[in-house]
């Protein structure tokens, strides 16, 4: 018997809006197929907290008939990592579903860079002005990050993952956090970090997601010295 629409959201209501969950946004729409034979049903999930984890961004997509009332295929996508990295996962009727989703989320099953970009949102304040006193950044002081998603159901390969930063209580800094392929950077993977204070944008580059609490506490201190002393 094929799955109905209704139970893909009953799912999704029982797994991610319970009372230990918290949420930025959930948030569904559906997509015409190229071929225009089906529709995908594409559920964004940003910035998760559950009692064990954080997840910042994840998307499930399912295929939909015409009528939007009953699946076409009993498996779903779900974004792996960010830069449209999906796996496929088969099930078979609606209790299955949700325990195959559900392990998804308690196992973490995801790749490195949206597990970074995780563990960064879990305490970001806390963490920067750790990093920043390590690297003797004494001056600046971060009060509050908040992780506001822009663009709710933009396709994976124009995703950024954007924070605002603020900064001793009295400085507004923008962050927007990107990769580029290896295919269109020379071989390599490219983190873009671009910053936004004032009217001046600035971009730097990494080769990883790696040590982000002292890469983006170190290069907030960059732009704010820029643009408070000259530097």
């Amino acid at each position: 018997m094929r799955t109905q629409i209704y139970e893909i959201e009953k799912t999704f209501k029982e797994v991610f809006e319970s009372e230990d969950d918290l949420f930025k946004s959930v948030d569904s729409v559906y997509e015409l197929s190229n071929d225009k034979k089906y529709y995908k049903l594409v559920i964004s999930i940003h910035g998760l907290s559950t009692i064990d984890q954080s997840i910042i961004h994840t998307k499930f997509i399912f295929k939909s008939d015409l009528d939007k009332k009953y699946l076409i295929d009993e498996s779903f996508n779900y974004l792996y990592d960010i830069n449209c990295i999906y796996h496929k996962i088969e099930f078979s009727g609606y209790l299955d579903l949700k325990t195959k989703i559900s392990d998804i989320i308690e196992s973490d099953n995801f790749g490195e860079d949206i597990k970074m970009l995780s563990d960064f949102i879990e305490s970001p304040a806390i963490f920067l002005n750790y990093y920043m006193k390590k690297h003797g950044i004494t001056e600046y002081s971060i009060f509050d990050v908040e992780y506001e998603p822009k663009f709710k159901t933009t396709p994976c390969d124009k995703t950024t993952f954007d924070f605002k930063f603020n900064i001793n209580n009295n400085y507004k800094i923008e962050l927007s956090i990107y990769k580029i392929d290896r295919e269109e950077a020379d071989g390599y993977d490219v983190y873009k970090f671009q910053f936004k204070f004032m009217d001046d944008v600035v971009t730097f580059e990494n080769d990883s997601m790696k040590n982000l609490h002292s890469f983006i506490g170190e290069h907030i201190a960059k732009v704010l010295d820029k643009k408070l002393k000259n530097k």
